[in-house]
């Protein structure tokens, strides 16, 4: 008999060759239940021994032996970068153009990956490394299903640590569905976050940030319900830096002044300027009356912000400084979606690091553009050396001489 026409193992076959109950596998398998050494071993050898594969929760087994070998051996003396908000399973369909009403679509592939904006900003940042590395971690929410599992290992693979107590494990990931059309532009649909104030609040309440530089970084969807906690980070000692992916237009509106004096920068996108009482739309206008209200607002202004404009790049307005603004790079555009998040991650790598916040810029657009050229907001997480040669080509291509991107 071959191989392939042997009987497929199952879970009972498990127990009877371990000597345990059915019971005791599951709990092995989806880590729920506390199990003794002596029986995680003997379902562990009893599985490898009847190449026993149920699918995902094969994966899961393997994903948790992973995270528990994983140990943290960056350097102390790395700046820290704690991103706070989504972690996500992300389902993304390509398809040439978004369906009509009551239209049923077939896209060619369905294909699961990693997302979130705060788990994409920490990935990012812990990627970039050389001159720039960051310690990465996250604060989330977490279920304690096998795709919890799997984006936890996936996110350890890559350098990010997890903050959150088991006990806090509880139903299943949350989920986003992203339509990608033939031009790179996406529709997401996303879960509620599951994190709670409390989590974020009882950190902050047991971290004292006094060795390295330590950032605290908020997605948009998380500032509104923690910004009682970001103002007792920054009592603390925190950086503090925010994106504004799935900050709601309403909030920002009525509370722009408080979320300028609260950040120490604050990352918004071209679609978030009419939203601010004030500030003009077009972009030129809009850097310059941020400038102006950097220079007259002093300490009760953030010490960069970044305006994103997509395709056209970004501008940087510092405080006390002259503005300053980067291209994007030119490149095949797949996927859109984690664009503003690599720049977010790249320019905080930088900045923590003390690159001057043009430089940093620059960086952060070429990982911007890069993210874009495959599908799924995590696939591209380009190294400082691959940003140096992404930006060398480019200054080549524009004045037909090879040149190398200043690393400071």
């Amino acid at each position: 008999m071959s191989e392939n026409d042997r009987p497929r193992a199952t879970i009972a076959d498990v127990a009877r060759l371990a000597g345990v109950s059915k019971g005791t596998v599951s709990h092995v398998l989806n880590g729920r239940v506390a199990v003794s050494d002596d029986l995680r071993g003997r379902v562990a050898a009893a599985i490898a021994a009847l190449n026993y594969e149920p699918a995902e929760t094969a994966r899961s087994l393997t994903s948790r032996k992973r995270l528990s070998e994983w140990v943290d051996r960056r350097p102390r003396s790395w700046p820290r970068l704690t991103a706070i908000g989504y972690v996500s399973v992300d389902l993304i369909a390509p398809v040439g153009r978004l369906p009509t009403r009551e239209e049923r679509m077939m896209a060619p592939e369905i294909v699961k990956a990693i997302g979130g904006p705060a788990a994409n900003v920490a990935a990012v940042a812990a990627g970039i490394g050389g001159d720039f590395a960051v310690a990465a971690s996250l604060i989330t929410a977490l279920g304690a299903d096998q795709d919890s599992d799997w984006a936890v290992a996936e996110l350890a693979g890559r350098n990010v640590e997890i903050i959150q107590p088991r006990e806090r494990r509880q139903g299943r990931l949350d989920r986003a569905i992203v339509l990608v059309e033939a031009d790179g532009a996406r529709t997401i649909v996303n879960e509620p976050s599951r994190l709670a104030e409390f989590d974020v609040e009882r950190f902050v309440g047991e971290t004292a940030p006094d060795g390295p530089l330590w950032c605290l970084h908020f997605e948009g969807y998380q500032v509104p319900r923690q910004i009682g906690v970001v103002e007792l980070a920054r009592r603390r000692g925190f950086r503090l830096s925010m994106q504004a992916t799935g900050l709601p237009p309403e909030w920002l509106a009525a509370n722009a002044e408080r979320l300028f004096a609260a950040f120490d920068a604050v990352i918004l996108h071209r679609e978030n300027l009419p939203t601010i009482p004030g500030c003009p739309t077009d972009a030129d206008a809009a850097c310059e009356w941020l400038s102006a209200r950097a220079a007259s607002a002093g300490a009760a202004w953030p010490a960069v912000v970044i305006v994103t404009l997509g395709a056209e790049g970004a501008f940087v307005v510092e405080r006390g400084g002259a503005p300053s603004r980067a291209r994007a790079l030119d490149v095949a555009v797949c996927d859109r979606t984690g664009a503003g998040d690599a720049l977010a991650g790249a320019f905080l790598a930088l900045w923590l690091n003390g690159s001057p916040s043009e430089t940093a810029l620059r960086y952060a657009c070429a990982a911007g553009s890069l993210a874009t050229t495959r599908l799924g907001a995590q696939e591209v997480r380009p190294s400082a050396d691959d940003l140096v040669a992404a930006l060398s080509r480019a200054a080549a291509g524009s004045s037909g001489a090879p040149a190398r991107a200043a690393a400071s």
